[in-house]
């Protein structure tokens, strides 16, 4: 798994490699402002990614501890990224046993956003590819005491994190196949309600006492209106041909009448795009869904056979390969992440 990790990383970094030319210092200097200073607002501009920084605290005060310049947070943020392959394939594995089946998960994630943001994101303030290496170690934990801990982390790396979580608990709500309200009450849950409840007091405390505010400006329904011709694009940019299995499990739970299961399915999906689509950022945000898949491989691994499981991964496969590294953003921005030959031309 960790050389499978490794080879997927370099298949994600020949087809959409960092643009390091871009690279703008001016990009950093709220996050080693945050690090110095981490219980203060920031000054930034309304509707900034700096001003929203206020309690993403986690990484500021890793810079703050191990004395980190731009290319430390690089670093950790590759390494994250490494291990985001790694936690893929190690779940997929334990939910399919079957290896060949985990290792085109991996592919398919190294062919989208999410597999590619470890290594292409250049901004300074932005921590993607560690918070969702906290939700995939989350969903790989077997202990309730460290899920609370990972879960939490995630959260006070970026918010996107958190609301993500609730498929966390979807994923253990369907692994221990529950059909009703006794479900929410199992113990594999209790670690998220724990993670949701200290998050939720330590960010009123520290709003109470610090005076700390995150700026809402670039968020809302007037946000999701104005850039609605773009959320075609930008739901399919989340996962690509990995839709393909989550239309798949979702018509299986529905022939299945387990409606408990997919309406749990859809509502927190729902409300992970619905967050995603309601920011300037849509690409970055809505790859938060990924732990979707991982619910509908569980789905998939009773109801098919390893022959049907084969061909939605071959088809998710071709779909996610053919389509470009492509990064969608307010309501009519679409860019291209360079692949290394043309890095190279350019």
């Amino acid at each position: 798994m960790l050389w499978s990790a490794l080879l997927l990383s370099c298949v994600a970094l020949f087809f959409a490699f960092p643009s390091y030319g871009s690279l703008n210092p001016d990009d950093w200097a709220e996050l080693f402002s945050k690090a110095a200073q981490p219980l203060v607002n920031s000054n930034a501009g309304d509707g900034s990614h700096d001003a929203k920084l206020s309690f993403r605290l986690l990484v500021p005060m890793l810079v703050r501890l191990l004395h980190l310049g731009i290319g430390g947070v690089l670093v950790i943020a590759a390494l994250a990224g490494i291990a985001n392959f790694y936690l893929v394939i190690a779940i997929s594995h334990k939910v399919l046993q079957n290896r060949q089946q985990a290792f085109f998960v991996g592919l398919c994630t190294a062919f989208i956003y999410v597999g590619k943001c470890a290594f292409t994101e250049l901004r300074g303030t932005i921590f993607d590819s560690i918070a969702i290496f906290f939700l995939l170690a989350a969903l790989y934990a077997n202990n309730v005491l460290i899920r609370w801990l990972l879960l939490l982390a995630g959260a006070w790396c970026d918010e996107r994190a958190l609301i993500a979580s609730s498929l966390v608990w979807v994923y253990f709500f369907v692994k221990n196949n529950q059909r009703g309200i006794k479900g929410f009450f199992i113990i594999d849950a209790m670690g998220i309600y724990a993670a949701w409840v200290c998050y939720f007091a330590m960010r009123w405390w520290l709003t109470t006492t610090y005076g700390l505010k995150t700026d809402t400006d670039g968020t809302g329904i007037g946000v999701l209106l104005n850039q609605i011709n773009n959320i075609p694009i930008g739901t399919w940019s989340a996962l690509e041909g990995l839709w393909l299995l989550v239309f798949a499990a979702m018509l299986l739970l529905y022939k299945q009448k387990q409606l408990m299961q997919l309406a749990l399915l859809i509502a927190a999906s729902g409300i992970v795009l619905l967050a995603g689509l309601s920011v300037l950022d849509i690409t970055r945000s809505v790859a938060y869904v990924l732990p979707a898949i991982f619910i509908c491989l569980l789905i998939m691994s009773r109801y098919y056979s390893k022959a049907n499981i084969d061909r939605i991964l071959w088809f998710a496969l071709l779909l996610c390969f053919a389509y470009p590294a492509y990064y969608t953003g307010g309501k009519s921005s679409i860019w291209w992440t360079y692949p290394l030959p043309l890095q190279l031309l350019r």
